[in-house]
């Protein structure tokens, strides 16, 4: 009986269907990792997407919130000419001044109905140019697309660590594929194992 490191030949005999086992375990460990890695990349790029959109967003609702300004600066203009006419009862040139302005017309009638000094000032005001509702709901859908964005990067490195956990069990496998000593074998096909069960929760906890 001839010896290597100390143990017999029975340590190093092969079984067959422990080879077919491990040969399993690798191609089970090689598929999940590039399905991982992909999943991964995917999310990267979805991120990438929704950042972009989100920028674009948060960009247009800049610019609307921008174009109510400038409505709403105007208006006030027509206002003080409007309340100006009332006061001194020329009440032709006050009509004829808020045809000017839709918006306006519709706040002074809301308007009549409150406390407030003009129409543009209160924690409500009657005054509320369709930019400014405009700019509330692109802000609104970017910050939407900024949350899928952060959803993504963080789904994204848990994939990338869910590869790194079938990459291990990959080695594993592929040293107990090599090695002859049986038990060696058992213990890296077990470790490989492990590693492969934990990064397939990983995937199954996130994935669905």
């Amino acid at each position: 009986m001839t010896e290597e490191f100390g143990q017999p030949d029975t340590e190093r005999v092969r079984t067959p269907r422990f080879e077919i086992l491990i040969a399993v375990l690798l191609g089970t460990a090689a598929l999940l990792t590039a399905g991982s890695a992909y999943i991964g990349d995917r999310d990267d790029g979805q991120q990438l997407s929704n950042l972009q959109k989100a920028e674009r967003t948060r960009a247009e609702a800049f610019d609307a919130y921008s174009n109510g300004d400038q409505e709403k600066a105007l208006d006030q203009t027509i206002f003080m000419e409007y309340a100006l006419a009332s006061q001194q009862g020329d009440n032709d040139l006050a009509a004829y001044l808020i045809q000017f302005s839709p918006t306006l017309k519709d706040a002074l009638e809301v308007w009549a109905d409150t406390n407030e000094q003009t129409p543009f000032s209160g924690d409500k005001p009657a005054y509320f140019p369709a930019a400014y509702a405009e700019g509330e709901e692109l802000q609104t859908k970017a910050g939407q697309e900024f949350e899928r964005a952060d959803f993504y990067d963080e789904r994204g490195d848990k994939f990338v660590f869910a590869t790194v956990l079938f990459a291990i069990s990959l080695a594993l496998f592929g040293v107990a594929s090599v090695i002859w000593l049986r038990r060696w074998r058992l213990g890296l096909t077990g470790g490989g194992t492990a590693f492969l069960l934990a990064g397939a929760t990983v995937v199954v906890v996130n994935l669905f």
